[in-house]
């Protein structure tokens, strides 16, 4: 018989999707273009963005030239939660299920991680308003 070796699924953007759903303070999240990420999983790069203030117009020379400064200033997150599922392999082949970890991973997110997420959010917010 020959080998069967089954590649690595990815589902952190199925699960990413049903957070961003189950969730009430993803509106308060930015874009995806302006957070990468760090060396680890405690750190988060954000950007750091300067530039020049205005100047006077003049029909003669027209507009001052500006400057930008764009750079990426690493942050670290004030908690770390997590958990890890484990499902027999042999369970979920006998129950039939292909997408367990899908499933449980929804579930998951669902109910337990984007409530809390939002508990966090919202009473570390410390009361500003946008």
């Amino acid at each position: 018989m020959a080998n069967s070796i089954a590649y690595v699924k990815n589902y952190t953007s199925v699960l990413d999707e049903v957070y961003k759903r189950a969730a009430c303070s993803t509106c308060l999240n930015s874009p995806r273009r302006m957070a990468r990420a760090g060396r680890n999983a405690k750190e988060i790069m954000v950007p750091k963005i300067q530039v020049s203030g205005l100047g006077d117009y003049t029909r003669n020379v027209g507009y001052k030239t500006g400057s930008i400064t764009y750079e990426f200033e690493t942050k670290t997150f004030n908690y770390d939660r997590s958990i890890k599922l484990l499902a027999d392999v042999m369970d979920v082949e006998e129950a039939g299920v292909l997408d367990c970890f899908v499933a449980a991973g929804s579930e998951l997110q669902r109910t337990q991680v984007a409530p809390e997420a939002d508990a966090f959010t919202f009473s570390s917010s410390r009361g500003t308003r946008a």
